[in-house]
């Protein structure tokens, strides 16, 4: 009887697991950042919602989300802003990848903390590997209240 539950116990382990990987198979590539609406000037101490607009790059590709991060933690570094729009693309599917990507529009918050200006850097695409950025710098003011 024991034999028997092991056997089957044995049996039952190894047709349970699969060594193939079902899963879907997803790469990630940049999308060229088209337009943005930064205002002429930043107020200290509001907080900003920012909207850009994407454009992906096939339409196999789906949006998955802006990246918008700060360079460093102190100073000039803190308020140099790098933007970039993510989309991903499932490898197993079968699309055209040819046809031209849809354009979307996505949201970052920023909040003005420091005094100085920030500079923002878009990410527009690559040449040779190398990014390439539309820098846009936004200078601070007080409030007047």
């Amino acid at each position: 009887m024991k034999k028997l539950v092991f056997i089957l116990f044995t049996f039952i382990a190894f047709t349970s697991c699969s060594i193939d990987d079902d899963s879907p198979r997803i790469e990630y590539e940049l999308a060229e950042i088209v337009a943005n609406d930064l205002p002429d000037e930043f107020e200290f101490g509001e907080t900003y919602e920012i909207t850009v607009t994407y454009i992906l790059p096939s339409a196999c590709h789906n949006f998955a989300g802006i990246d918008a991060r700060r360079e460093g933690n102190v100073g000039e570094e803190r308020r140099t802003i790098f933007v970039s729009a993510i989309s991903a693309i499932r490898l197993d599917d079968n699309c055209d990848d040819t046809v031209g990507g849809d354009q979307g529009t996505s949201k970052f918050t920023i909040p003005i903390d420091e005094e100085e200006d920030y500079t923002f850097k878009f990410l527009v695409g690559e040449v040779n590997g190398d990014p390439v950025y539309d820098t846009v710098v936004i200078p601070v003011t007080q409030s007047q209240s």
